[in-house]
């Protein structure tokens, strides 16, 4: 093998310089500053996980009080039955109440089955115009609100006597029944 000649030396030294400071900046330094990166990152995304949670605590009072409203004023959407069955009975009752209450005369009412939840019922009567829009005014306007899913107006004796008479009308309505409160 031949001698290398002072150029050639200072080259291959040059290249084991920059190789060690090559494998000093990949197996010491990289890591080194990248674990700091890495970890300012961290901090940040804890300081701001920390002021989320810090805001978070301090809507606690206000949601609390949002919660208490709230269930003060649950038995207005739905009505207090355990099951489909008797919810279905309470809403026929009061169906009929109301309609009784506007001076209609009932010709036959039920529960009718719907979906997990709900209770429904029908009332079939005869009824004047005034009458009608009392008992729909009544059934609509006091909690807990209902839903008039269909309303059937039959009104045959108005085309005999061309005046707008009695009328036989079917009313279904549906409410939501309110889940058991679990504390």
């Amino acid at each position: 093998m031949k001698a290398m000649s002072a150029r050639e030396r200072r080259l291959v030294a040059l290249l084991i310089l920059i190789a060690a400071v090559a494998a000093l900046w990949l197996g010491v330094l990289h890591p080194l500053l990248a674990g700091f990166t890495e970890r300012a990152s961290q901090r940040e995304d804890l300081r701001q996980r920390y002021a989320a949670n810090e805001r978070l605590i301090a809507r606690i009072p206000r949601l609390r009080r949002s919660a208490e409203v709230i269930e003060r004023n649950r038995t207005a959407y739905g009505l207090a039955a355990p099951n489909a069955a008797q919810g279905g009975e309470l809403l026929r009752e009061r169906l009929e109440t109301a309609l009784g209450a506007a001076g209609g005369e009932l010709r036959a009412s039920e529960v009718l089955e719907g979906e997990e939840g709900w209770a429904r019922a029908a009332v079939s009567a005869t009824v004047s115009n005034q009458q009608m829009l009392a008992w729909l005014t009544a059934l609509t306007g006091q909690p807990p609100y209902l839903a008039v899913e269909s309303l059937t107006i039959s009104a045959d004796r108005a085309t005999t006597s061309n005046s707008l008479d009695l009328m036989e009308v079917r009313l279904e309505a549906t409410i939501p029944l309110l889940a058991p409160v679990r504390r």
